[in-house]
């Protein structure tokens, strides 16, 4: 018995585990600086370029797309691969887009356009083989029992990179110009792929990435099968519907209009709001990994939904900016317990094997209706006073609660 306790004990300890949420952190904290670089200047460099705010919007489109589409087929792929292989390889992918932007950029300035398109593109899809493989090896590097308290913490760290990187994006265009804005990301991406190779794994671990080396001709059956099985595991399933239910009603792209049109703020008070949401995001995944170990995961889904429905009601009820801040906050850290929840259910509840198809099935369903919620929505805003949009969404929030809550399965979850 003692020999078989210390087994287990070596086995724990063989894994740096400190070493690797150090990692883990820092690689998500650089790739969505990098991201953020990425997406906010190169947007604002096309709507220099074309004037159009259609072809700029267009850049926000691709990722839906892609997840959309491409996703659930990525997914595949990398549970054929072995997860860090993924995540290094799609890191550098990411390095080579600055490159063949600043290409371009110097010798073929006249399709700078066209190859921006394309590399966001390919940016969205390099992007998509990530998270599904931090997600399968999770456990691996850390283990199951502090997957809700590092998926926290890499919220906290994307939430704090994405904030550093859309501040200091437009400073970097405005001194050093799209070159020396490409070179930044490519090294960035670069220097997260090397921290990536860092990270240490179990021997056994390649063992269970082995789908590499057989049945590849099964990739449409492989495909299936997990789609099969989300449709099977009743409480994901029940929680994608939802996810789907939530984003048919979307409005997050119209806080910008809300704020301006009926609390009377300015840019500058815009970007202030923005930013304490994401300085509460930061703060809070520090903290609500703990909290969401500790409760059932109906009771912290329930907070998300319930605290976030009734948040966006009240955004359309008042009009003074001192509400929308305070509300900025009370939603930003609601949503915490439902998105740290959710994201570790899809690990813990999820065989390694099927992992990455399951967790790219379900952000393609999630988002399938989020093109056309943004255009009807937008379309509405322009007829009717926006607060109605927001009491509306808010109480379709609170329904996608109160569907949730009828689900036995999930009631019966004791832990994440």
């Amino acid at each position: 018995m003692e020999n078989k306790v210390e087994a287990a004990q070596t086995k724990e300890f063989s894994i740096p585990v400190k070493r690797n949420m150090s990692l883990l952190v820092s690689t998500v904290s650089l790739e969505a600086i990098a991201d953020a670089i990425f997406t906010l200047c190169l947007a604002w460099f096309v709507l220099e370029r074309t004037g159009s705010a259609l072809v700029t919007s267009t850049i926000t489109a691709i990722r839906y797309i892609v997840n959309i589409f491409a996703g659930p087929l990525i997914g595949v792929f990398v549970d054929r691969t072995q997860p860090k292989k993924a995540m290094v390889r799609s890191y550098i992918v990411l390095a080579l887009i600055g490159m063949i932007l600043i290409f371009f950029y110097i010798f073929l300035e006249d399709w700078i356009v066209f190859a921006i398109m394309a590399m966001v593109i390919l940016n969205d899809v390099a992007q998509t083989f990530i998270r599904p493989s931090q997600r399968r090896t999770l456990p691996d590097l850390v283990g199951e029992e502090r997957i809700v308290i590092i998926n926290g913490y890499m919220n906290s760290a994307a939430q704090g990179g994405a904030l550093l990187g859309r501040a200091v994006g437009g400073i970097l265009l405005s001194l050093i110009g799209l070159v020396g804005v490409m070179l930044t990301h490519s090294f960035i991406f670069l220097l997260a792929a090397l921290f990536a190779s860092w990270l240490v794994l179990p021997k056994q671990e390649s063992s269970v990435a082995g789908m590499n080396g057989k049945a590849k001709g099964r990739f449409w059956d492989e495909f299936k099968d997990g789609a099969k099985l989300l449709v099977k595991h009743r409480v994901l399933f029940h929680l994608t519907l939802i996810n789907l239910g939530i984003n048919f009603v979307t409005v997050g792209h119209l806080y910008m209009v809300l704020l301006k049109r009926q609390y009377g703020a300015n840019a500058a008070q815009f970007g202030l709001l923005e930013a304490t949401g994401m300085a509460t995001a930061i703060v809070g995944g520090l903290v609500v990994g703990r909290l969401v170990k500790k409760m059932k995961p109906i009771y912290s889904l329930s907070i998300g939904l319930l605290v976030g429905g009734v948040s966006l009601a009240l955004f359309g009820v008042f009009d003074q900016l001192i509400y929308a801040f305070i509300l900025q906050i009370v939603d930003t850290f609601a949503s915490l317990f439902y998105i740290v929840t959710f994201h570790t259910l899809l690990i813990t509840l999820v065989k390694p094997e099927f992992r990455a198809r399951i967790d790219t099935l379900v952000v393609s369903i999630s988002s399938f209706a989020m093109p056309l919620s943004i255009f009807i929505t937008g379309f509405l805003a322009d007829i009717i006073a926006v607060r109605y949009l927001f009491y509306f969404t808010g109480l379709w929030g609170i329904l996608m609660w109160f569907i949730l809550i009828l689900n036995k399965e999930v009631r019966k979850l004791e832990k994440v």
